[in-house]
C-alpha cells in the first residue's frame, strides 16, 4: 500500500488544491439543502423519515409470523411496539382524506373528506324506530330520525343526539354521545361538556344487517340459532380482508381562547341552553379503535388522546413564550377533587358558607325517597371537572408517540398534537377468562384476564372517556365479571380495561315475565355494546318467554 504524508507536511499546491475541492463540496451542498428546504413544509424537519408506512389501508393485524417469532423469543416489548406502529398505522388511515370521487389522497396531508366520514354513525344502524338501517352510503336523511332535513342532510357535521334532541322525547342516547359511559358527563375547563359518537366500518355494518342484529327482535332470533353468541368477522391477513372496526370520538367545544391550529376539527350541532341544536366547532380530543383481528377475537384497542387535555404546554407564538392551560383539568388547583362523577343520577348545586365555596351533590338513592349528600371543593362557580389520569402513559409508548410526532410536525400536520395512550391486545386469544363467579373467583387473574386471552396489559383507559373510572384503589369486586365490592372486598389498584370493559357486553336473548329484553352473558356480545342500544321493532314483537 502506497504510504501518503500527512496534510501539513504535503506541497503548498497540493494542500491548495485539496482545501479549493473542499470548499466547491462545501458550495454544492449548502445549495442542495437549501433548494431542498425552500419546498419544506416546515424548514428543519424535511430530512425525518416517516417511522412507518403510512398509507390509506387499515392494517389487517400485525403480521401474525412476526407475532409468534417474538413471542417465542419472549421479547414481549417489541411485540408492544409493533403493535403500538399498527395503532398509529389505523389511526392515520381512518382519518386519511378522500376526495369527490371517494377515493383515496396521495398524501395524508391533503385536503379531502376523512375516511370515516363515509362510515355509518350508530344511530343510523341502531335505529329509533328498530327498523332496518338504509343501504351502506345513504344519506342521513334515512335514518329515520325525526329532525330537520337540513341537519341530517349536513354530513360533514356532527349530530349529537341525547334524551334531550328535539323532537325526540325519552331515552334516545344511543352510543352515549353526551354521558360517558356508565356514568355522567365530562365538564371541560371551559364548563362545556364533552360529546361523544360512535361509528362503524363496512365490514361491522354488513354483518349487523345480514344477521338482523339491528334490532331486539333480530338479536332474540339469531341468538336462537347461534347459542346466543354474535361473531363479527375477524378479517384475513393473508388476503388482506379486514375485520369489523368500531370509533368513538370524544369532541370538545372550541371556544374563543382555544388554540384551535392545534386540533383536528369539524362541526356539530349540540345541544344549547333551551334545547335547540347550535352549531359549534368541535375539537377532537379523543379516540377509540377497536378492531377485531385474526389474531384478536378479543378485538385490538388503540386508544388515542389530545396532547393538551392534562399537560400544560408551553409554545413559542408571535416571537413570545406562552403557556397552553390543560383543557381537562387545572393546574393551579391541587387540591380540587379529580373524576368526580357529579351527573349520574344526582343533581349539583353551587354553594358557599364560611368555609368557602362548594359543590353539593345530591343522588337520589334508588327506589327510596332518601337521598345522599356529598360536598366538593370549588374553585368557581363554573362546573369543571378536574381529571387526572391514573396510569401513566408507559415510556416505550411516549418513546414511539415522540418519533410520531416529530414525523407529523416536518409533515405541518395537526397530528404532532395528538399521542397515543396504548394498545391492548390479546397474548393469546384461545386463553379462557379467568373464574368470574362469585364463588370461584382468584386474584389476580379475575382482573388482570377477565376477557380471556390473557391482554398485554390489565389496565387501559382513555381520560376522555372513561375519567370516572380512574379510582385507584377500590374493592376488587368492582373489576370481576359478576362481582361487587362487597363480594370481593379486598383492595386492589385498578381503573378499567377496554378489553375487560367490553367482554360484558351482551346480545339481546329473551324477554322476562315483564316484557323486558335480556342481554346474555359475558362474551355473547363479542365485545360491542352497540348491540345492547338496539330497539325493538314494534310491528313484530315476540311473546314473553
Amino acid at each position: 500500500m502506497k504510504h501518503q504524508l500527512p496534510f501539513k507536511e504535503m506541497p503548498i499546491l497540493k494542500r491548495w488544491g485539496m482545501v479549493t475541492l473542499f470548499l466547491a463540496l462545501a458550495v454544492f451542498v449548502f445549495a442542495a439543502c437549501e433548494e431542498k428546504g425552500s419546498t419544506a413544509t416546515n424548514s428543519g424537519y424535511d430530512e425525518i423519515p416517516a417511522p412507518v408506512d403510512f398509507t390509506p389501508n387499515i392494517p389487517v393485524d400485525v403480521d401474525p409470523a412476526l407475532q409468534q417469532k417474538l413471542k417465542s423469543q419472549g421479547d414481549i416489548y417489541q411485540l408492544n411496539q409493533e403493535f403500538n406502529k399498527y395503532s398509529w398505522q389505523a389511526f392515520i388511515a381512518i382519518h386519511w382524506p378522500r376526495n369527490g370521487e371517494g377515493n383515496p389522497t396521495p398524501k395524508f396531508t391533503d385536503k379531502g373528506t376523512p375516511t370515516w366520514l363515509g362510515w355509518k354513525e350508530a344511530f343510523q344502524v341502531y335505529r329509533e324506530d328498530g327498523q332496518k338501517p338504509a343501504p351502506w352510503g345513504s344519506p342521513r336523511t334515512a335514518s329515520g330520525l325525526n329532525l330537520p332535513s337540513h341537519l341530517l342532510s349536513d354530513a360533514d357535521s356532527r349530530i349529537i343526539l341525547s334524551s334531550n334532541t328535539p323532537t325526540h322525547p325519552g331515552n334516545f342516547n344511543i352510543a352515549d354521545e353526551v354521558d360517558q359511559a356508565f356514568a355522567g358527563k365530562l365538564f371541560d375547563q371551559n364548563g362545556n361538556v364533552v360529546v361523544y359518537e360512535v361509528l362503524m366500518n363496512k365490514t361491522e355494518f354488513d354483518y349487523i344487517v345480514d344477521k338482523s342484529l339491528y334490532n331486539v327482535n333480530g338479536q332474540i332470533n339469531y341468538s336462537k340459532k347461534n347459542d346466543s353468541l354474535a361473531d363479527f368477522p375477524k378479517g384475513n391477513y393473508e388476503e388482506g380482508t379486514l375485520g369489523a372496526v368500531e370509533i368513538k370520538f370524544a369532541w370538545k367545544i372550541l371556544e374563543a381562547t382555544d388554540f384551535k391550529e392545534r386540533y383536528y376539527t369539524d362541526q356539530g350541532y349540540v345541544i344549547g341552553p333551551d334545547g335547540t341544536l347550535v352549531p359549534k366547532t368541535l375539537g377532537m380530543i379523543g379516540m377509540h379503535i377497536s378492531q377485531k383481528t385474526p389474531t384478536g377475537k378479543q378485538w385490538v384497542w388503540s386508544t388515542f388522546e389530545h396532547v393538551d387535555n392534562l399537560k400544560q404546554n408551553v409554545i413559542e407564538k408571535d416571537g413570545q413564550t406562552m403557556l397552553i392551560p390543560p383543557t381537562l383539568r387545572d393546574p393551579n388547583c391541587d387540591i380540587c377533587p379529580a373524576n368526580v362523577d357529579v351527573t349520574n343520577g344526582s343533581r349539583y348545586y353551587y354553594k358557599e358558607d364560611e368555609h368557602g365555596p362548594y359543590w353539593l351533590v345530591r343522588t337520589q338513592i334508588e327506589q327510596t325517597k332518601d337521598s345522599s349528600d356529598a360536598k366538593y371543593y370549588a374553585s368557581s362557580n363554573v362546573m369543571k371537572t378536574q381529571a387526572m389520569r391514573m396510569m401513566p402513559i408507559p415510556v416505550r409508548v411516549d418513546r414511539i408517540n415522540k418519533t410520531m410526532q416529530e414525523y407529523f410536525k416536518s409533515q405541518g400536520s395537526v397530528w404532532q398534537y395528538y399521542e397515543l395512550i396504548d394498545t391492548q391486545y390479546p397474548l393469546n386469544q384461545n386463553v379462557p377468562p379467568g373464574p368470574n363467579l362469585a364463588s370461584n373467583y382468584i386474584l389476580p387473574e379475575s382482573v388482570t384476564n377477565k376477557p380471556g386471552g390473557d391482554p398485554n396489559i390489565p389496565l387501559l383507559t382513555n381520560m376522555t372517556m372513561e375519567t370516572f373510572f380512574q379510582l385507584g384503589n377500590q374493592p376488587a369486586g368492582n373489576l370481576i365479571e359478576n362481582g361487587s365490592a362487597k363480594g370481593e372486598p379486598r383492595t386492589i389498584y385498578g381503573t378499567e380495561s377496554c378489553m375487560g370493559c367490553h367482554s360484558s357486553a351482551g346480545i339481546y336473548t329473551h324477554v322476562n315475565d315483564k316484557g323486558v329484553p335480556q342481554t346474555g352473558d359475558q362474551l355473547s356480545g363479542d365485545f360491542s355494546w352497540l348491540l345492547g342500544k338496539a330497539q325493538w321493532n314494534k310491528d313484530s314483537i315476540p311473546n314473553s318467554n
